[in-house]
């Protein structure tokens, strides 16, 4: 008899509102969840130095934009 009030409150909770579904997060792989080498040297004095330091900057800008296209066609 101890049991009943505490099932009546149970099965009346379960009347108040319609529960929440909650999907998991897609899956995201671990390489894209790195951050991109950009150039980290010291400032380029040299018309060598900054071409040099360009091309990293360039690649690493790369490397970010394409991971984060691929983040965008995995949450759609």
């Amino acid at each position: 008899m101890r049991l009943f009030p505490l099932c009546c409150a149970l099965l009346l909770s379960g009347c108040f509102r319609a529960p929440e579904v909650v999907a998991p997060p897609p899956p995201v792989p671990a390489d894209l969840l790195r951050p991109c080498e950009g150039y980290g040297g010291p400032v380029p004095r040299t018309e060598g130095q900054f071409s040099e330091a360009l091309i990293a900057e360039v690649r690493g800008r790369a490397c970010a934009n394409a991971k984060l296209e691929a983040l965008k066609q995995i949450l759609e």
